[in-house]
């Protein structure tokens, strides 16, 4: 390629058709409608919302089979009538619980899907056990213990330098009493925690302090002084959060006194006001329902549904939902038959379900509940698993993120399923894997996004041929070149200032002999 007609390949970026994604895509007349087709999310930008029930949730009491009279012959006080159920559209052997009302309309509307008979082989049916086994997606035996936890595998993978080089804002954030062993990495936590709502806005208000007073040279002045640096590191992100909640505040109303929907209204408002955090955590307690389960569960069930449908008609409105991803998890479920105290003991499979707008909702995978072929039947039955639970997880985090096979192998080297088996919970093209290159092999990469300071931009190249990398602004005004060069062929990573830039949303462009690759950038000051 000649060097003028090289340079013309970077016009303004509304005059050619580009590839995005490996898909050619026309420009089209008017700049904003292509550029919101352009700005489906990409891996970088998107984010999983992680919500962990804490005490094992009766699933068969959530997602009841009303058809099922086996079911009502096990659970004559504790059942859900089949009348009392929320229908779900085009599922005609399962219900929700009553009190379920917003999960069955974001069923019926498409947004959520429900992922049965999940568990895993060996189930400890132990609180301490089972919590362990899922947060670091290990195995039921003990040669299986991962001594990390899953979601700190997969963001140790994203920042391989954590915590020699701290991001700019934290990988992870978890609100709740104790640091969740699901973001263990190696000889630390990549999670900040809070401890509940009000600390949070605290942090936003300037307030309280850290004491960081020297504990002295005694035991228990070490232990302080061990303490106080923990406490530091979590608060070392308070800037940062503090833009981001400046930036944006809730639409939409989140019912009262459920501390589940205060929750993920700060989750709501740090993702659309620009925090770059990939992974949000949240928990709903009280769900070891031994006794007097009917009322008090059903009241659960009404909190968290109530908490979910808030949080997704929020992030709608403030324009974020098609970047967010949730999905539920608990230590195991409970025993299909009721006990004497009209409640259910520990048990094995259940229900979880999966959220957002690019979710394959209105689906339920898995297959429906068997209550004939139990496991254990004398001790009142647990269902058998059908999903493994590292195959769940897979299914949710590879796809989302563009995962590579042996990044997922990485994270979950414990009984993880082959992708073709993996559970089809996007309906969104614009999810896929990573390395989605053209048809020759090229690929274009910017992370992170949103960013702030700086950003990476990486070229894949399967051989040598001249390159242009350009900074377009969203109405197709050329901002900065990135680079011009003679690559080689293999990656090629371009560092970017971004101190000098507006924020705004942005697109880099990679011309080069064989055409024009683009990726998103967002830049949040």
């Amino acid at each position: 390629m000649k060097r003028r007609d090289f340079l013309a390949g970077t016009a303004p970026l509304l005059a050619a058709g580009v590839i995005v994604n490996g898909r050619a895509v026309k420009a089209m007349a008017n700049p904003r409608g292509w550029w919101g087709r352009v700005l489906s999310a990409q891996p970088g930008d998107r984010v999983l919302v992680v919500i962990q029930l804490e005490g094992g949730n009766d699933g068969l009491n959530m997602v009841v089979p009303i058809e099922d009279d086996a079911y009502y012959t096990m659970r004559p006080g504790i059942g859900v009538a089949k009348a009392d159920a929320v229908r779900l559209h085009n599922t005609p052997l399962l219900g929700l619980n009553p009190k379920a009302t917003g999960l069955a309309t974001m069923y019926n509307e498409g947004t959520l899907a429900i992922v049965q008979n999940v568990g895993y082989a060996n189930n400890t049916m132990s609180h301490f056990a089972g919590t362990e086994i899922w947060n670091t997606a290990s195995g039921g035996q003990q040669k299986d213990l991962q001594r990390t936890g899953w979601l700190g595998r997969y963001l140790h993978h994203e920042y391989p330098l954590y915590p020699d080089q701290i991001p700019a804002d934290p990988p992870a954030i978890e609100i709740g009493a104790a640091t969740s062993a699901a973001f263990t990495i190696v000889g630390s936590s990549i999670s900040m925690s809070l401890l509940n709502p009000s600390e949070f806005y605290d942090l936003v208000n300037g307030g309280p302090q850290v004491d960081t007073g020297a504990g002295g040279d005694t035991p228990s002045g070490h232990e302080k002084a061990f303490v106080d640096l923990i406490d530091q590191q979590s608060r070392a992100y308070a800037d940062s959060i503090r833009r981001a909640a400046s930036r944006a505040n809730n639409v939409v109303t989140y019912p009262e006194k459920n501390v589940l929907a205060e929750s993920l209204a700060i989750v709501a408002r740090l993702i659309a006001g620009g925090l770059t955090t990939r992974v949000y955590k949240v928990t709903l307690g009280g769900f070891d329902t031994h006794a007097n389960q009917k009322g008090y569960h059903d009241t659960l069930l009404g909190t968290m549904s109530d908490a979910i449908k808030a949080f997704a008609d929020d992030l709608k409105a403030l324009q974020v939902d098609e970047r967010v991803v949730g999905m539920t998890y608990s230590e195991f479920g409970r025993r299909v038959r009721e006990n004497a105290s009209g409640g259910t003991d520990h048990g094995a499979a259940a229900p979880h379900l999966v959220f957002g707008a690019a979710v394959n909702g209105g689906t339920v995978f898995g297959g429906e509940p068997n209550l004939a072929d139990l496991d254990i039947a004398e001790e009142g039955g647990n269902l058998r698993y059908q999903v493994d639970f590292h195959c769940y997880y897979a299914s949710v985090l590879a796809p989302w993120f563009g995962l590579a096979d042996d990044v997922v192998h990485d994270v979950l080297p414990i009984g993880v399923c082959d992708r073709t088996d993996y559970l089809k919970l996007y309906r969104t093209a614009g999810v896929g894997f990573a390395s989605q290159p053209n048809a020759g092999g090229r690929g274009l990469n910017v992370y992170p996004s949103p960013a702030n300071r700086s950003a990476l931009v990486t070229a894949t190249l399967p051989r040598a041929e001249r390159i242009g990398i350009t900074l377009f602004d969203d109405a197709g005004h050329r901002v900065r070149q990135i680079a011009a060069a003679d690559a080689a062929a293999g990656t090629a990573t371009f560092h970017v200032d971004l101190s000098a830039i507006p924020s705004g949303n942005y697109l880099v462009t990679l011309d080069g002999e064989r055409g024009r690759l683009v990726a998103r950038l967002v830049v949040v000051h």
